[in-house]
């Protein structure tokens, strides 16, 4: 019986030390900047909706379109709307080009044609949804930029951008909050979550490997600097996890992305109107010739 009991205990004493970071108690001082900076920086994190059409050919032959509904979370870079997330998370291309890797040399005659995206929409924190459209994407970062259509947005509550030009700085074992929003079906309410730095990759460029993260969503330390935005790390057409990149490494793409949202959406392309069809034409009978 007593040693039931101790081994009882070292299994939930092992439970304990083996837990997520984010699950142990924090210190007072850090959960009261996380309580404060969720409060600061909710607004800053928007949902993005979308559906998404993947046009693919199997040798010579297409196959049909398929279509597919994305919500996730994005990040407000500018007060104009301006807002990032994964574009891995809203390009199915990367997974198809992971599932045709598995598959092998049998895959090889299958191709992605184009994703065209349609519906596009901002949902802000108060429900409030806001036709956009996507501007920018960069798959070697994995970054996809959404801008709000300037019309529909015109009158529309302001959007909360962060801070990309004042950075935090990255340390190993230092505590950072994660802030994100829950699915619709949960209301979106914002998520706080306290997460470490547990390793810092260099090359190709420099990545934040942490204890927690959420696709598209900001990584803040105490002060409410940004330290970064969670994306996937693809290598070979395949992620091998999430990572977290500088803010400082966005700044450069987004003001690119900031350009490409001041200019005009392209007009969209008038709607194939079918050619009437021909009637067939009734053979013309000769009238018979009396010859009375």
């Amino acid at each position: 019986m007593k040693s039931s009991a101790c081994s009882t205990l070292f299994l939930l004493a092992l439970a304990l030390v083996s837990a997520p970071t984010g699950l142990r108690a924090l210190p007072e001082s850090e959960a009261k900047a996380g309580r404060d900076l969720v409060k600061r920086c909710a607004d800053s994190i928007v949902g993005i909706e979308m559906v998404v059409t993947l046009k693919m050919t199997m040798g010579d032959r297409a196959m049909p379109p398929r279509e597919n509904k994305i919500d996730i979370n994005g990040t407000v870079l500018n007060a104009a709307g301006l807002t990032v997330t994964s574009l891995a998370a809203i390009d199915p291309r990367t997974q198809f080009e992971a599932i045709r890797a598995s598959i092998g040399p049998g895959a090889a005659r299958m191709e992605v044609r184009e994703t065209d995206y349609k519906e596009v929409k901002l949902r802000l924190s108060d429900g409030t949804e806001v036709p956009a459209r996507v501007v920018l994407k960069d798959g070697d970062l994995d970054l996809a930029f959404i801008a709000p259509d300037p019309e529909a947005a015109a009158g529309k509550r302001g959007f909360t951008p962060v801070k990309l030009d004042e950075p935090a700085e990255g340390m190993v074992l230092n505590t950072y909050f994660v802030i994100s929003r829950a699915p619709k079906v949960l209301q979106r309410v914002p998520v706080v979550r306290p997460s470490l730095v547990v390793g810092i990759v260099e090359k190709p460029r420099r990545m934040f490997l942490m204890t927690d993260q959420q696709l598209g969503c900001p990584v803040f330390d105490q002060q409410g600097r940004v330290l970064g935005v969670s994306v996937q790390n693809l290598s070979g057409g395949r992620s091998s996890g999430l990572v977290v990149l500088p803010a400082a490494d966005m700044a450069d793409i987004a003001k690119q992305a900031a350009l490409e949202a001041a200019k005009p959406p392209e007009p969209k392309p008038a709607p194939e109107v079918p050619a009437p069809e021909k009637k067939a034409e009734t053979p013309s009978v000769p009238e018979p010739v009396n010859k009375g």
